[in-house]
């Protein structure tokens, strides 16, 4: 009888946690603690930064930013890696104001992965997809699976794991160990030097539910990358409630974080209307109390003379929104002559299965000494997130992979490439630019 009534109990509380069942993580420069003993930062795992807690997050406090493609982006992917990319950021143009979005988000779906079945049977990873998590990556958000649980210290003798979780639901801001409504637990792994080159431990997640569909995210696609949940033959049409969740907490006009202007940008006059600042006597833009920017827009940068030269100049006007003596002041400001993108696409040779490289999150700024008390013990942020970001697609994808005991080419696991692909009966299209679907098959098929 009492297992009757415990399995009853445990039934409804999981009923009630469903209706909450979301959660986010938040990116940040690597915090002291943070070290490769206890799984972050590690050289083999391509990480740029670490989980942050709330009231320590980055963001960027700029309304438009700018983005473009280099000349090695440009000769490698050509005008369909452009599209593709583009196709990624009107995702994120297209999400409306956070003050617009309902309270429970529920207008967002819960999972956004398809599987492209001709795709995955060729190893094709898709532009768009992987863009798309890296531009949520860089506005700030991490992998809320991997971070559902996360070491915090460990003890060598006696050998204890101190373990934490770093993901938050959206509504409620409480620590949540499920994310999509899939329930997450742990089990704690030690991985030898033998294996990866260090000692290291980590908190691996898995579903409660087995038939639980995992890793829905598009903050955790660049997990996948590397070595984590694979991304071979999926695309995402979207971005997920528990993305919009973190975009939301991070970027909501009730918000407030103390923050300095990103460089470059300056005050131009006030607003009609708006209380005057009485110390604005001149184009300094304040250090001072803001509220999240609720929208950034993404605005492409474009070349002088098809994909070569320098980036045309672009002025970015918007109106900035800032306290001062506890009253909501409004200033237009201007981002003049900016020669390049806040984010800029490329392409290199980052040897065998590398796919990406991002810049680290070391250049972002913590404010975490103008916010609070000066006595207060130095925190990990809050922080401002500034341009410029590199983001570099692999050109070396395309590789045959042998073991010790499949030396000979007929014995080969094919590597990945790069390819552009969706739900429609449109064959998937491969990059580099000029090369075709009935080679790779003839690659893939031993032919």
């Amino acid at each position: 009888m009492l297992r009757i009534v415990k399995s009853a109990m445990l039934a409804l509380a999981l009923a009630g946690a469903a209706s909450t069942s979301q959660a986010f993580s938040l990116l940040g420069p690597f915090d002291g603690w943070q070290v490769g003993r206890i799984g972050y930062n590690l050289p083999f795992n391509g990480d740029i930064g670490g989980p942050m807690t709330l009231g320590e997050e980055y963001r960027w406090n700029i309304r438009t930013v700018t983005y473009g493609f280099d000349p090695s982006f440009l000769d490698y992917f050509g005008a369909r890696g452009v599209e593709e990319v583009r196709k990624a950021v009107a995702i994120l143009n297209g999400l409306p104001p956070i003050s617009k979005m309902s309270a429970d988000l529920s207008e967002f779906p819960q999972n956004t992965r398809r599987i492209n079945y001709e795709a995955s049977a060729l190893q094709m990873i898709d532009l768009k997809t992987i863009a798309l998590g890296v531009l949520v990556e860089e506005v700030g958000l991490a992998s809320p699976e991997r971070y559902t649980w996360t070491l915090r210290d460990l003890v060598e003798t006696p050998r204890t794991y101190w373990v934490t979780r770093r993901n938050y639901d959206p509504v409620t801001w409480q620590q949540s160990v499920f994310v999509n409504g899939t329930l997450y637990t742990y089990g704690v792994f030690e991985f030898p030097s033998e294996v990866f080159g260090l000692d290291w431990a980590d908190a691996v997640e898995f579903g409660v539910d087995p038939l639980a569909i995992p890793y829905t995210s598009v903050a955790s696609l660049i997990e996948g990358l590397h070595g984590g949940y694979p991304v071979i033959g999926e695309y995402v049409t979207g971005l997920t409630r528990d993305d919009v969740g973190g975009l939301r907490y991070l970027y909501r006009p009730n918000n407030y974080n103390v923050e300095s202007p990103i460089p470059g940008l300056t005050r131009t006059g006030g607003v009609p209307g708006s209380p005057v600042d009485p110390s604005a006597t001149n184009n300094t833009v304040a250090t001072a109390l803001r509220p999240g920017v609720d929208k950034i827009t993404f605005v492409e940068a474009k070349f002088e003379s098809g994909g070569f030269g320098n980036f045309i100049a672009i002025t970015n006007r918007y109106v900035d929104y800032y306290f001062t003596n506890n009253v909501l002041v409004k200033t237009t400001t201007e981002r003049a002559q900016l020669f390049a993108p806040d984010i800029l696409f490329s392409a290199a040779d980052i040897g065998p299965g590398g796919q990406i490289l991002r810049t680290d999150t070391s250049g972002w700024t913590n404010n975490t000494s103008i916010n609070g008390s000066p006595a207060a013990p130095a925190l990990a942020g809050p922080g401002v997130i500034n341009p410029t970001a590199v983001i570099t697609f692999g050109k070396t994808i395309d590789v045959n992979v042998n073991t010790p005991l499949f030396l000979y080419e007929h014995q080969v696991v094919p590597g990945y490439v790069w390819g552009a692909f969706d739900g429609t009966t449109n064959r998937p299209f491969l990059f580099p630019d000029g090369a075709t679907i009935q080679d790779l098959e003839n690659r893939v098929l031993g032919r």
